[in-house]
């Protein structure tokens, strides 16, 4: 974890994945997605999105 000295309110951190799960059917080998198969579910801020609009949200989530 790094905080830059110019903006003391953030923090960069950086990870390695050392695990990764994906399900068989949209791998092309062990280790590559085929991305035209891929539909990922991305969580930001208590929102739920695709690729696209935005799919849902919690009930946490502002009105």
């Amino acid at each position: 974890i790094r905080i830059p000295d110019e903006e003391p309110s953030f923090a960069v951190v950086e990870v390695q994945a050392i695990h990764i799960h994906a399900h068989k059917e949209i791998l092309i080998d062990d280790r590559h997605v085929d991305p035209s198969k891929w539909s990922p579910l991305i969580y930001n801020f208590r929102h739920y999105f695709g690729l696209g609009n935005e799919l849902g949200k919690t009930f946490r989530s502002e009105k």
